[in-house]
């Protein structure tokens, strides 16, 4: 499409790619953007010339940008702003233009009908869940099992498919505790936009980044939020889904058609400017079967090193001997480093500070941080003590087992049986109701579980009267997130453990700056482990940034390190139950996964991991347990998604001991 170089919103830009992104003037747009084709820099470029007096001149106030979390819609305000106060856009305006409206799905639907009622967390959807199932044995027979109605629940709350029986049920469970799911606030949106609400909170340009990753309810709500005026625009990559455990829309993008009334205009971008033609190939080459290969605007094939260590500690040593040697020559670079196992990105980064104190080096983790049940522990008693009617917060408390070697915290189906039995005795439990309990009340709980259940109770009750002064906040904080308190001796997943209590206590201490009461700072830690939102992280800017793979979309560097590459850790134990996904389409996420991984870097990319590990760390780390290796040591094989490539994509392995390094 021809275009007007001299207009602000086209300065500098390149290539024949972007430009439509920038100057459609469809009504309906999907763009179909593989990794480093430009995407954000021309959804930028877009929202300068919506805004612009030269361009459509659209009121800040009717223009919605749509992002899918809220780390990315912080981003995308930041990068925004920054494009709106440049000389180029403001020359002629004299003045930065304002800001559209910038919101996530949730945000967006929260401030349109109110967030009212205690949203669930995933752990607490299981168990809800498991309580569902044995209260209506009719739903098992349907679904045949909890994966099977776990995922039910999940099409249903995305939005997909219907499950009225299963839903009913679940309402009612959700009523009774006084709860609702983080895709409630969608599905209410969607419904009354459908009936005609909210003419008046429309947008007449709307730009949804992120579009495969939106819910069927989401995307219905951010379609729905068009006025049809202007243009509404989908951004995103189906080879960049990683969270289909969440209920996307498995259509991804090219649901986009049946949801409008008109003409949908395709943009393809699959030029990648950011990585190396070597990078691309092996990118193209994990992900064949989508037969949608990027193309390298690079005449070089980049740095792809391929390198295995002994064990985990001396693949850690090695590469952050590396880190350091290269950041310390190219400080003004970006370097990244992504691991398959938090705990191993914890030692990594210790090992750096030990080599170089003065590297600013940050762990940036959005995962579960509740993973470990020290820390889930005692994030549960803080919820009872912030708020002792939290139904919900007591129903997860009694859901769990005394953990040992040979059995999970996980109760055999959260103790549904022995649960519907203390209802009996006490229809509206709360804490100080539940550790009052008489004798003779308690030994009348019967059922699966019970005597997990009455362990429970007591342990509740002795906790709760060990705490010293439950009035003073800091101090209850102190106290209940201290982690000698909660981690026993020889625990296989300590360090992991340790970690994550001073990233939650971190994130406590600092929310009680603002909140003075520790309901509202419960109430915040909770929000942000829903929304997967990093924790207790440092605000510097990092010189070396290090985060799992599950964080890597959206960042880049140019020297990129992928560390603990092995098949045991990636695509890891099957855990589609507990997700409720097939193993196929498990598997098929994870192949995404280290395809979003790949293609973060500019110049260099590293691909390490160990040969064996010992078998007492196996369990910690949650890694495929096999037999291969000896009585003390578990040999770890190669990730098999690159088992099958061709020849010549992938380096053939070498020793760290032996690596030269990055070529500086």
């Amino acid at each position: 499409m021809p275009h007007e170089t001299t207009e602000p919103w086209n300065q500098g830009v390149r290539g024949v790619q972007v430009p439509p992104l920038i100057n459609s003037n469809a009504k309906a747009l999907r763009v179909q953007a593989g990794p480093g084709t430009g995407k954000t820099f021309g959804l930028l470029r877009r929202v300068v010339r919506v805004l612009h007096p030269r361009g459509f001149n659209a009121p800040p106030r009717t223009v919605l940008v749509c992002a899918f979390n809220r780390i990315i819609a912080k981003q995308l305000s930041n990068d925004i702003e920054a494009e709106l106060s440049r000389d180029y856009v403001t020359s002629g305006v004299g003045t930065p233009l304002e800001k559209p409206v910038i919101k996530t799905v949730h945000g967006l639907c929260a401030e349109l009908v109110g967030s009212r009622n205690r949203k669930l967390l995933p752990n607490e959807v299981e168990t809800m869940i498991y309580d569902v199932l044995y209260r209506h044995p009719g739903l098992t027979t349907e679904f045949h099992d909890f994966r099977g109605a776990l995922k039910a629940h999940r099409e249903h709350e995305a939005g997909h498919t219907a499950h009225p029986a299963l839903q009913q049920a679940a309402a009612s469970w959700l009523a009774d505790h006084g709860a609702e799911l983080i895709g409630d606030a969608p599905r209410e949106v969607e419904r009354r936009i459908a009936s005609g609400d909210f003419t008046d909170r429309k947008f007449d340009y709307v730009i949804a980044d992120e579009f495969q990753d939106f819910t069927d309810a989401e995307a219905k709500v951010v379609v729905g939020l068009w006025s049809k005026e202007g243009s509404l625009m989908a951004l995103g990559d189906r080879k960049q889904s990683i969270y289909a455990f969440r209920g996307n829309n498995p259509s991804g993008l090219q649901a986009l058609q049946n949801l409008v009334d008109v003409e949908v205009e395709n943009i393809g971008m699959d030029e990648c400017q950011r990585c190396p033609m070597g990078i691309v190939n092996l990118a193209n080459g994990v992900m064949a079967l989508e037969d949608e290969p990027l193309r390298s605007a690079h005449a070089s094939t980049g740095q792809l090193h391929n390198i295995i260590a002994n064990t985990p500690n001396n693949e850690q040593a090695k590469l952050a001997d590396e880190i350091v040697r290269v950041f310390q020559t190219k400080p003004h670079d970006k370097h990244l480093v992504l691991t398959t196992r938090r705990q191993w990105g914890y030692e990594l980064r210790d090992k750096i500070k030990e080599l170089d104190s003065s590297i600013p080096v940050r762990t940036l983790f959005s995962e579960d941080i509740l993973e470990t049940w020290p820390v889930r522990e005692a994030f549960l008693l803080l919820s009872l003590i912030a708020d002792g009617t939290d139904r919900i917060a007591l129903r997860e408390w009694l859901a769990y087992q005394t953990p040992s070697e040979n059995r999970s915290y996980k109760a055999p189906k959260r103790n549904a049986p022995a649960y519907r039995s203390l209802l009996m005795q006490l229809p509206n439990p709360t804490a100080d109701a539940l550790i009052t309990l008489d004798d003779a009340a308690i030994a009348t709980i019967s059922g699966t579980g019970q005597k997990n259940i009455k362990k429970r109770i007591a342990r509740l009750k002795t906790l709760l009267s060990d705490i010293t002064d439950p009035t003073d906040t800091r101090a209850v904080i102190e106290q209940v997130l201290d982690p000698d308190a909660w981690i026993a001796s020889g625990d296989a997943r300590a360090a992991l453990a340790r970690a994550d209590f001073l990233r939650i206590k971190k994130e406590a201490l600092e929310a009680l700056q603002e909140e003075s009461s520790l309901s509202d700072i419960v109430k915040l830690l909770r929000y942000k482990i829903a929304a997967r939102e990093p924790f207790g992280e440092d605000e510097e800017t990092p010189g070396i940034q290090i985060v799992t793979l599950w964080g890597a979309k959206g960042l880049t560097a140019d020297y990129v390190y992928l560390a603990g590459l092995c098949d045991e850790a990636l695509p890891g134990p099957d855990n589609s139950e507990e997700i409720g996904l097939n193993p196929g389409d498990r598997l098929d996420e994870q192949r995404r996964l280290l395809y979003v991984s790949l293609t973060r870097a500019k110049k260099s990319l590293v691909l390490s991991r160990p040969t064996k590990i010992r078998r007492g760390d196996i369990m910690g780390m949650n890694l495929i347990r096999t037999s291969r290796g000896d009585r003390y040591h578990q040999t770890l094989s190669d990730c098999r998604f690159f088992r099958d490539l061709p020849t010549g994509l992938l380096p053939d392995a070498v020793s760290v001991d032996v690596w030269s390094g990055v070529d500086l």
